[in-house]
């Protein structure tokens, strides 16, 4: 039963191919292991596709419900599921919450869009898997992880488009853009209209706590992450689904050692 629940950001060890590291993967999975015999329950969530998010859970030994495509769809493997209730319906070895659009809407929205703003707008679909390498540094193997998008479309961030330009033609279609600078990430993401990290977080701190009546009031959350708009996301999710005592955890510094100890010390927290 658990009494504290991490949220971690795959969002770095995905785009870092930091789990491609040997000495990484014993630290992680050294840490992991030891908030597990704790009674921590650990989430992993990205911007990033199932895909991309399996190798990592695979390669970490961790069997628990995860976040994907920025709060898309919530996975729980079906004969590791810890809720009483399945979040979701059954699809193959996994539980599914949808909260975002088939891959097909997201496409056909992204040139929706374009055509509302006058504005070319390319999207991971319309990219080749060697430009896909070469835009964002990947191996073939990631790139055509990356490919397998499920609920969502990351597109190229126009700069000549301004992002309440972009947000609004979204909305006026059934869609949301989750805007990235430059400095964050060369693509933005086309979502569906129900499709958030908050939204998702709720639901999955929601379902942790159903497992108890009187764990909802004693369950801790802490969210590790480089990025504070994400921390802000998590907060506002445990803020909302009741008393739930939430804890940050930013990471020092970019570096892989520093993302894992950030996650080593949320089992000092409660």
């Amino acid at each position: 039963m658990a009494k504290r629940v991490v949220l971690i950001d795959c969002d770095d060890a995905v785009g870092k191919l930091w789990l491609e590291l040997p000495e990484t993967i014993l630290k992680l999975k050294s840490v992991l292991a030891q908030l597990k015999d704790d009674g921590t329950s650990v989430a992993l969530f990205s911007a990033g596709d199932r895909a991309q998010l399996e190798p990592i859970l695979q390669t970490l030994d961790i069997s628990a419900p995860f976040i994907v495509e920025s709060g898309s769809a919530i996975f729980t493997p079906i004969d590791q599921n810890p809720f009483e209730l399945p979040l979701g319906d059954r699809e193959g070895t996994y539980f599914v919450r949808q909260l975002g659009c088939p891959y097909v809407q997201a496409r056909a929205g992204l040139r929706v869009v374009a055509n509302m703003i006058s504005h070319p707008l390319k999207g991971f679909g319309d990219f080749t898997i060697p430009q896909l390498q070469r835009l964002i540094g990947l191996s073939e193997a990631a790139a055509h992880q990356a490919k397998a998008r499920e609920f969502s479309e990351p597109f190229m961030t126009p700069r000549a488009v301004e992002p309440a330009v972009l947000q609004q033609a979204a909305e006026a279609v059934g869609f949301k853009v989750i805007w990235r600078t430059a400095e964050e990430n060369r693509f933005s993401e086309l979502v569906g209209a129900d499709a958030s990290l908050t939204a998702a977080v709720k639901i999955l701190l929601g379902a942790y706590s159903s497992i108890d009546s009187s764990l909802a009031r004693s369950l801790a959350v802490v969210g590790v992450s480089m990025n504070h708009s994400v921390l802000d996301e998590l907060r506002i999710a445990a803020a909302t689904e009741g008393e739930i005592a939430f804890w940050d955890k930013p990471p020092v510094s970019g570096s892989v050692d520093s993302w894992i100890a950030a996650i080593e010390s949320t089992g000092s927290m409660s």
